[in-house]
């Protein structure tokens, strides 16, 4: 047997032999042979290659046939070429063998199991995909000698428009079993076979592969001894694609069910799930932290082990209809927090029987201790930040006054200086016991924004869940709803998000009652707010509401001291991800492009570089060739030149008369190093102290730095 891949299959040899199977075939194609026609089919294929001859006349042949007769002329192939098709190279067979090892591995299994009843009769199997390439074969030796002397062997390309008219494209070209015989074939190097082929379909109906027998033909009548071969090759295709379809189906069931367990996980509530006798088979970690257990110990336990209080489980089970709001007291639980229980059945698709039942624990306002996580664990709420700017600093001392009052807060500042890390601090300062729920408005749909916000009950829309779904400030009841991009708020959704901060309730789309919420809001934007006001573009009493404290984010370029900090903390925070071995550091060159860049995208830009630079470094030094080119090209005073020829060594007439500096692609590294230095002197006024500091220099290295490059101060 051969495989396109390298395994060897002579231990298959000692297997019994397999019992033929018969089947009735309702639609096939068959040919007919015997010693007349096989000498008018000779002689018309002569006539048609020498003198043009229309096969569709000749009373011997099939429609079929002579459509691929015309086909394999116009493609140009030599009937008596001794060699046929050509062969893929290495790399495309190993692709294909990766695209294809399902259907090759269950092909395998079967002519494994039926390798001995192939040797025995002098039959030769082989397995193509949908192009007519050669996966794999089986069969007696000498037939296969014979076949890999034509060029049959893995990987080859045996397509109609290679070798012509042939049993296996012609299956695949008309969809249904095939059994073609010598010179219906186009190349005379074929001529003493029977074929028996068999399309392989997937589910939707599409040509995936093609199964073929072939047996040697000592003379013309042979085929009346063959009526059973087409049978069977068509069963074993039957079987193939039938494993195939099992083995898909089973491949997406699991993958609808990690999807689900992902989702699950991703809620952020408990979540169980029950089989119809109301054993758990899944839980997840909210819902295992929830009862103190582990989540695979709870797995296997009835749900009456983790519920003290009775709930009414056995009667979704019984009547198949869900029941919500349900509220308990979880004992393990000593925070004296109440849930609401939602139990939804679980239906297959063939009875309305529930086959098991979905649990929610929702956490209730109404009986929460307030208690404030991390200052009882003495975490500062904005240790996520680092600074060592005093604007900085300035700025996070008034966001923690602010965060004690209940008003509304509107975060300004750019896209990339950490808005959102500024709102989870405040939250984490007043409300960690509650959710911080984030959406950033500028990436819905205007059609989706109300129902993401609001929520809706089940059915109120088409495509809408059955069940309904809570909305986002429904979840944010009892902590933080952050509204990212505020300015980007359509219009329409402004008065109703208006109401709900006003009366603290809200009304699920399609619903008829308003639950209360206790929620503090946080927006941000980089917009002008006051501005689209003017312009009636946003609500002039929706900005009020929501800008009762404003903080503005100073932009990175306005806290330079920050930036090497920073810097230091990425590279810090991505080894350690990474399990580095060693911790590369800035060298002095980049420490003062870095202080000199003005960083238009800000925090995210910075950490975006820095992980840039760490994917170019080798040496454990991140030197200027590492960085982004943006970042070096950008900076005052430097300008990246590739010149045109290695003779150009001129500087450009108007920068070196407006006093700039160029960097050459093909500098050293001590010569980008005096530019940076002049540059830094020359921004802070030749202050020797604040070079250094941004350089990160010791002062008498900048002293004999200066020397060396002779750079007069």
């Amino acid at each position: 047997m051969k495989y396109m891949n390298t395994n060897s299959f002579d231990l298959l040899q000692n297997l019994n032999l397999s019992q033929k199977t018969e089947v009735n075939l309702t639609d096939e194609f068959v040919v007919e042979m015997d010693s007349a026609r096989w000498q008018a089919v000779e002689e018309c294929k002569e006539r048609f290659l020498r003198d043009g001859e229309n096969p569709y006349d000749n009373p011997y042949m099939y429609p079929e046939i002579a459509a691929s007769w015309i086909r394999s002329k116009k493609y140009g192939i030599d009937i008596y070429a001794k060699k046929l098709g050509y062969n893929l190279k290495q790399k495309e067979l190993a692709a294909l063998i990766c695209d294809k090892h399902a259907m090759i591995d269950i092909a395998g299994n079967f002519m494994k199991k039926h390798l001995g009843l192939l040797a025995s009769s002098n039959y030769y199997m082989c397995l193509t995909d949908e192009n007519g390439i050669l996966l794999l074969y089986a069969g007696a030796k000498d037939k296969v000698q014979l076949f890999e002397r034509v060029n049959a062997r893995p990987g080859s390309v045996w397509s109609e428009e290679t070798i012509g008219t042939n049993c296996h494209s012609l299956c695949m070209t008309l969809k249904k079993p095939v059994q073609l015989i010598g010179p219906y074939y186009y190349c005379q190097a074929v001529y003493d076979n029977i074929g028996s082929g068999t399309p392989i379909l997937n589910e939707n109906g599409d040509v995936q592969g093609a199964l073929l027998v072939v047996d040697a033909m000592d003379s013309p009548e042979k085929q009346k001894k063959q009526t059973h071969l087409l049978g069977w090759v068509v069963s074993a295709g039957l079987a193939i694609e039938s494993q195939l379809k099992l083995q898909r189906r089973s491949y997406y069931l699991g993958l609808v069910n990690r999807t689900l367990e992902t989702t699950i996980e991703a809620i952020g509530e408990g979540c169980i799930t029950l089989d119809k006798v109301g054993v758990i088979t899944h839980i997840n970690r909210e819902g295992a932290d929830l009862f103190g257990i582990d989540e695979k110990t709870a797995k296997g336990k009835h749900y009456s082990e983790l519920f003290a209080a009775e709930i009414p489980v056995e009667r979704v089970l019984a009547d198949g209809k869900p029941i919500t709001d349900f509220q308990i007291l979880i004992d393990h639980d000593l925070s004296g927090q109440s849930h609401y229980i939602d139990i939804e059945p679980i239906f297959n698709d063939e009875t309305n029987v529930p086959d098991g039942a979905f649990i929610r624990l929702t956490l209730s306002a109404t009986f929460n201790k307030v208690r404030t996580k991390a200052k009882e664990d003495n975490k500062d709420s904005f240790a996520a930040i680092h600074w060592e700017s005093k604007v900085l600093e300035d700025t996070i001392n008034k966001a923690r006054k602010l965060a004690h009052h209940d008003g509304g807060v509107l975060l300004i500042g750019d896209s990339g200086t950490g808005k959102e890390l500024f709102a989870r601090a405040i939250h984490d300062e007043t409300r960690p016991e509650g959710s911080f729920i984030a959406i950033n408005c500028s990436s819905l749909p205007k059609n989706l924004i109300e129902s993401e916000l609001f929520g809706y009950e089940g059915g109120s829309f088409t495509g809408a869940e059955r069940r309904g779904r809570m909305g986002k400030i429904e979840l944010a009841n009892g902590g933080t709803l952050f509204l990212d991009e505020i300015g980007d708020m359509p219009l329409e959704v402004q008065p109703v998000l208006l109401r709900v901060l006003e009366d603290k309730k809200v009304m699920r789309i399609g619903g008829k009652k308003y639950i209360p919420v206790d929620f503090r809001v946080i927006a941000a934007t980089n917009k002008d707010l006051l501005e689209l006001v003017r312009n009636k573009e946003f609500r002039q009493d929706l900005y009020y509401r929501l800008a009762v404290f404003k903080l503005y984010i100073p932009p990175l370029k306005e806290r330079n001291e920050d930036i090497l900090q920073l810097a230091n903390y990425f590279i810090e925070r991505y080894c350690k991800l990474t399990d580095a071995a060693s911790i590369p550091k800035l060298s002095p060159t980049v420490k003062g492009i870095l202080s000199e860049y003005d960083w238009p995208g800000n925090v995210r830009q910075l950490q975006n570089a820095i992980t840039y630079a760490l994917a170019m470094v080798s040496d454990g030094i991140i030197e200027v060739e590492h960085l982004p080119d943006e970042i070096v090209q950008s900076i005052p005073g430097i300008k990246r030149i590739i010149r045109k020829s290695t003779n150009d060594n001129e500087l450009d007439r108007n920068e070196a008369m407006e006093g700039k500096v160029i960097l050459d692609s093909n500098m050293s590294m001590p010569q980008v190093e005096k530019i940076v230095i002049e540059n830094t002197l020359h921004r802070t006024g030749y202050n020797i102290p604040d070079t250094a500091n941004i350089l990160g220099f010791a002062r008498s290295t900048l002293y004999r730095k200066l020397k060396e490059y002779n750079i007069n101060c």
